[in-house]
């Protein structure tokens, strides 16, 4: 028995715990191929780590800027992982990877800018620029890729563009941007001065190739980069609201801590969360290779299952345990289409759609395959049964 086996999956505390369109939100018979979170346990380090912090009896303040020992972690995991040179001083923790979206935003727009991210890409994006005074302008990607049309992407920069936001890993189509692309936005940023904004909270999902950081020592060191990223993806620690911005210098740190609101205390992310994030990136390396393995072996169950299926498009992933292949022949939305599925199959996915994933993802719908072998096996087993009552 391994950790990944569906013996392993709790779903009487899944059914409790799990919400965001998943367990606890649905009936009994129902399957969540939904929300991107893992059906599985943490590592056990991280749990000895929180017992022995919690047991302790003291709960304190922490320091604004987070804890030392979490900052350094984080910075070694970059330098140590992606070949990516951090220093622990331009890391901050946040409450979690969409609070650091919200406070990349807020950082470097004001009312009347825009920004561009791609098209499709996860509604947070577009949330938490607008939630900045910022207008979102978006520009399509070419079709099954992660990468930006670069003459497209051109075409958006105004005198009141300020950023170009990149999701790599991309959600939802689990794909990867190549370092030359890093190297094409680099460019493209330092000469019109724009801001660039990688959200990398799939950074430790791949399968096929490596994944390249926007901060990678191959590239260039520009100064107006900001990545966000987090621990809810790699290490299933979303209930901890784990997140944490890594920016190239000082001033840039500096920025970002003021617009995080921490040094009032209204704001930050808890002193709990960064003892399972410290015990994640020093103490788990082995768990979470061992939950790539069993990733990779439900990527290619998930892909053969699309392959057979008449009203799904072959698609191929090489990142994330998401995969959103697109509908054909199917008069419906995505969204109705998804609740027929739900309603003759028991099994949720989550439509493409605006309100999703921008417009251009209509006609697409997203399943996520972080569970067991046998769970999605009855899930694909629901669906493929109830082919005839689907229809196209």
């Amino acid at each position: 028995m391994t950790l990944f086996d569906s013996d392993r999956v709790r779903l009487d505390l899944l059914r409790q715990r799990a919400y965001n369109y998943r367990w606890a939100v649905h009936p009994a018979d129902v399957i969540p191929l939904t929300a991107a979170d893992p059906d599985f346990a943490v590592a056990p380090q991280i749990t000895e780590a929180l017992v022995r912090h919690v047991t302790d009896g003291y709960h304190s303040y922490g320091p604004p800027r987070g804890l030392p020992e979490f900052r350094e972690a984080i910075a070694n995991w970059y330098t140590r992982t992606k070949l990516s040179p951090v220093d622990p001083t331009h890391v901050l923790p946040v409450n979690s990877a969409a609070g650091g979206l919200f406070i990349a935003a807020r950082t470097i727009l004001g009312p009347g800018d825009n920004a561009i991210i791609p098209d499709p890409v996860d509604f947070l994006f577009r949330r938490s620029i607008e939630a900045a005074g910022g207008i979102v302008r978006t520009c399509p990607l070419p079709d099954g890729s992660a990468e930006y049309d670069l003459e497209a992407l051109s075409s958006l920069i105004d005198d009141r563009t300020r950023a170009i936001f990149i999701c790599n890993p991309h959600n939802p189509r689990g794909r990867m941007l190549s370092a030359a692309h890093l190297m094409a936005l680099v460019t493209l940023a330092e000469r019109h001065g724009l801001w660039i904004v990688s959200d990398e909270i799939w950074a430790d999902i791949s399968y096929t190739t490596p994944f390249v950081s926007i901060l990678d020592r191959a590239l260039p060191v520009y100064a107006k980069t900001i990545v966000v990223s987090g621990l809810s993806k790699n290490f299933a620690l979303a209930a901890m609201r784990i997140g944490y911005l890594v920016a190239r210098n000082t001033d840039v740190t500096q920025l970002l801590f003021n617009a995080s609101q921490h040094a009032s205390t209204a704001a930050g992310i808890p002193i709990l969360s960064q003892v399972a994030g410290t015990a994640a990136l020093t103490s788990c390396d082995a768990w979470l290779s061992d939950f790539r393995v069993h990733l990779a072996a439900r990527r290619e169950q998930t892909l053969a299952f699309i392959a057979q299926m008449p009203f799904l498009a072959p698609v191929d992933t090489n990142a994330t345990y998401l995969a959103f292949p697109r509908l054909v022949g199917v008069r419906d939305s995505a969204e109705s289409f998804v609740a027929r599925v739900l309603e003759e199959s028991r099994v949720a996915l989550v439509p493409g759609g605006r309100d999703w994933f921008e417009a251009g993802s209509e006609g697409h719908l997203r399943i996520c395959f972080a569970t067991s072998e046998e769970i999605l096996k009855v899930a694909f087993d629901r669906i493929t049964y109830a082919l005839p009552t689907l229809g196209t």
